[in-house]
């Protein structure tokens, strides 16, 4: 008799639960959606995220606010959404490299355990180089680094960051060796780059569009398999180097255990943004490619990317400084 009772309660909670959560569901969103950016302001996902913030709030009918929260390589940002109820109000907007730090670094949380919401935009990394340097273009750098190995320097972001990888991958895949010069952030290394204290740097095709219009840079490739249609005259660098590709993309994530029906609520109302005509031609300008992947298919891409990178970074032997 008492395990009836026990077994008729243990029934009525899981009902109970099921139904709060479907109501809850059925009535997201009732108040403002908090999107955190675990990046300083003025850099191209809080410019993506404040674009697409607009988009929703009108979509969904409540606020969208958002919150840069940076630091610690993204850590601190996505920390703070992590520990949010899982409820849909507060969900995070970073990129890749979210998949790389936890072979980094020790985190407090399971990045596995995040929600994958929507893969928004995936994009190339360039290569470019400074004015100053005896190589205008791929296959000249290649000939040049290898007759002189070492000599070719090349700046980046930081360890483990995905300029840094994109390095790593290049000297794996050509089998020349580069003298890595790691900054602390982007700023100083481009500056080092533009006055020639440097040799290459690799980075977004947004952060270096202006210094390529003023010819301060030279654009040598990028590093998806094909051409980049911001950049259709600057080759992939695939084609000095078959096989080479490593993309960069920015998605959304919602705290581990958030239901279904919210999940998919979100999805739907950022794909609704991304299909906004002048904000995909806003998007494409900036080299960024809508990819708009649902929450099945980047749960996909997610896993798969803690895999790579994983091996990568053990094989490799990256080490934080």
């Amino acid at each position: 008799m008492i395990n009836r009772h026990y077994l008729r309660q243990f029934i009525l909670g899981i009902f109970v639960l099921f139904a709060a959560v479907n109501l809850s569901a059925s009535e997201f969103p009732s108040k403002p959606i908090k999107i955190i950016v675990p990046f300083s302001p003025g850099g191209g996902s809080d410019v993506i995220t404040r674009l697409l913030a607009e988009k929703m709030a009108a979509d969904l009918g409540v606020s969208v606010l958002v919150e840069n929260k940076p630091g610690a390589s993204s850590i601190i940002g996505t920390e703070a959404m992590v520990k949010a109820a899982p409820d849909g109000y507060t969900i995070l907007m970073t990129n890749r490299a979210i998949t790389v730090n936890p072979w980094l670094f020790k985190l407090p949380y399971d990045t596995a355990k995040i929600t994958p919401v929507t893969q928004l935009v995936s994009s190339p990394l360039l290569l470019v180089s400074s004015t100053k340097t005896p190589f205008k273009n791929l296959n000249e750098l290649i000939a040049y680094a290898k007759a002189n190995p070492n000599k070719v320097s090349v700046g980046n972001s930081g360890v483990g960051q995905l300029p840094h990888l994109a390095a790593v991958l290049f000297e794996k895949s050509s089998g020349i060796e580069f003298t890595m010069i790691n900054y602390k952030g982007s700023g100083s290394s481009a500056t080092d780059l533009i006055g020639g204290q440097i040799d290459l740097s690799f980075g977004t095709v947004p952060s270096f569009m202006q210094q390529i219009k003023n010819k301060a840079l030279i654009p040598l490739g990028v590093s998806s398999t094909t051409r980049n249609a911001a950049l259709p005259t600057v080759p992939s660098i695939s084609e000095a180097l078959p096989g080479y590709e490593l993309l960069s993309w920015f998605g959304f994530f919602a705290p581990p255990n958030t239901p279904k029906p919210v999940v998919d609520k979100l999805y739907q109302s950022i794909s609704r943004a991304l299909g906004s005509p002048e904000l995909k031609i806003r998007l494409n300008d900036e080299g960024l490619e809508v990819t708009a992947l649902d929450p099945e298919k980047f749960k996909k891409v997610f896993l798969s990317d803690l895999v790579f990178w994983q091996k990568f970074i053990k094989d490799n032997n990256i080490k934080l400084e």
